[in-house]
């Protein structure tokens, strides 16, 4: 790393102690919470299952009544089907006919499996029943109990923890109608030029993308991305776009403007020379070098990305995601296949991020490799960020972003 120059891991650690971001919790419907963080512990309210249930088509018993090894015919005191209703106690020395997932009756203690019986499956109860049995079944053969499953007032997923459809469905098994969660962060995105406009029709104007880019991967991380704002390289429009983008926004982020020119609208207005109230950086990092940070009124967090699209991309999986999802962000190590598409020079010491691509390798690991092309274009097949060095480890690996 150049002495002049922060490594990208410095600005990220710097990101991360200084911003935080406010965890409010708010109840939802369980069709809403998929994809959300909880804000507490979930706990059971009941045992699952409550009664004891079978667990297979067959014939509720008293092990008392069979004779093992050998037949054991029985009279058919009743039919239990897997629906609501009381069931009564079994008779002495009867059978009773029971489906999966009906209750099974006081005084049974196993429910033995149609196959070891001779009764027609798809037929009506029978008057009796012959069971064949090489020995005595346990006790509880086939029978759920309850709280098997789940016990009452056991954990079902802790603070933090992302919620899924798994999560969801039990939730809904056990009767919860909501679940904690954390309130999704509202980002507004700010992207700045003159040069930027919804459709490119006129000569030297650009079509923007990184607004829409940037709200996508927010939306992915949880984020509430609210409606991307856009800014010329005017110093009063910009700071009106800001502060109205502060009042409804727990983080802002800007793109453009940072570089070293007379045209860097953010770095002029908010850096040394304006307000000094955000601080910029020219990190050892290529692509998207130029970072900023800093507050907006009333304290909101504003973190500066480059208007690239691929360094604003970069710099929002190195030091946007951190923010939201913790160590969720964090990269993993893992080895490179394909560098074909690698012919860049190195300079000593900068973390250069490329675009990659996951598969399995022959021995099962996972593996990254390098895709073709140039700026953003290999980004709409690329999964991965690849984040090499002047020098890779030793053991061939590379540190990877998930993207």
């Amino acid at each position: 790393m150049s002495a002049h120059r922060l490594s990208p891991w410095q600005w990220r650690e710097l990101l991360t102690r200084e911003i935080t971001l406010p965890l409010e919790t708010e109840q939802v419907p369980l069709q809403q919470a998929r994809g959300r963080y909880l804000a507490a512990e979930v706990r059971s309210p009941e045992a699952m299952p409550a009664l004891p249930i079978a667990a297979m088509d067959g014939f509720a018993v008293r092990r008392a009544d069979l004779k093992a090894p050998g037949a054991t015919t029985l009279p058919v005191s009743t039919e239990i089907p897997a629906r609501p209703g009381q069931v009564r106690a079994l008779a002495l020395g009867t059978a009773a006919r029971i489906m999966t997932g009906g209750a099974v009756p006081e005084g049974a203690d196993a429910v033995i499996e149609v196959e070891a019986t001779d009764a027609d499956p798809f037929g009506r109860v029978p008057a009796a029943v012959t069971l064949t049995l090489d020995a005595l079944p346990a006790a509880g053969r086939h029978v759920r109990s309850p709280g098997e499953e789940v016990a009452a007032d056991e954990l079902l997923a802790g603070e933090g923890d992302l919620v899924g459809p798994g999560l969801v469905g039990l939730a809904r098994a056990l009767g919860l109608a909501q679940l904690p969660v954390r309130r999704r962060h509202r980002v507004t995105v700010v992207v700045t030029g003159d040069e930027l406009a919804a459709e490119a029709t006129a000569i030297g104007s650009v079509r923007e993308s990184n607004g829409t880019m940037l709200a996508a991967a927010l939306e992915v991380d949880g984020a509430q991305a609210l409606p991307p704002l856009h800014s010329s390289d005017d110093h009063t429009q910009l700071r009106e776009t800001l502060t109205r983008a502060a009042a409804e926004s727990d983080l802002v982020l800007t793109t453009g403007g940072i570089g070293h020119g007379a045209f860097d609208v953010v770095k002029t207005l908010l850096g040394e020379h304006g307000s000094s109230t955000s601080r910029f950086e020219h990190l050892a990092l290529r692509p998207g070098g130029p970072q900023g940070w800093g507050l907006l009124r009333g304290g909101v967090p504003v973190v500066h990305l480059p208007g690239t699209p691929v360094g604003a991309l970069v710099g929002y999986h190195l030091f946007i995601r951190p923010l939201l999802v913790g160590e969720r962000a964090a990269p993993r190590r893992m080895p490179l296949g394909d560098t074909a598409a690698d012919h860049g020079h190195r300079r000593p010491g900068t973390v250069y991020a490329l675009p990659g691509r996951l598969r399995l390798g022959a021995d099962g690991r996972e593996v990254v490799d390098l895709l073709p092309g140039r700026r953003l274009a290999p980004y709409g097949r690329a999964d991965a960020i690849v984040l090499r060095r002047d020098v890779d480890a030793a053991d061939g690996t590379v540190a990877v972003l998930r993207i």
